[in-house]
């Protein structure tokens, strides 16, 4: 059982994989996080390097594999940033967000 447990755990590793789901592109979420550091949110909210990674995760997680392409692709923050609103805007990224900023 033990050697099944761990071949599972190598076999996830190996994919990308981090229990309990899919690890987004990292690249995506670092320039997401890199992005939104100093950018204004509503309400005039300053992003800083402390909220922007928790930001960013959950743009990685709730954002569709095409938006992670465009945000990859985008040539400067604010295309990065439309983009990132988006997907902030979705009930399950808010919840995401506020759960992730709250813990």
């Amino acid at each position: 059982m033990k050697k099944m447990v761990l071949s599972l755990v190598a076999a996830a590793a190996l994919a990308g994989c981090d229990m309990p789901g899919m690890m987004a592109d990292p690249t995506a979420t670092d320039l997401v996080s890199a992005s939104m550091v100093g950018a204004e949110l509503s309400g005039g909210i300053v992003v800083t390097d402390r909220i922007a990674r928790p930001l960013a995760e959950c743009v990685a997680e709730h954002a569709t594999d095409e938006e992670l392409a465009r945000i990859v692709a985008a040539e400067d923050d604010a295309a990065r940033n439309a983009i990132t609103s988006t997907v902030l805007a979705r009930p399950e990224a808010i919840k995401c967000a506020t759960e992730a900023l709250t813990a």
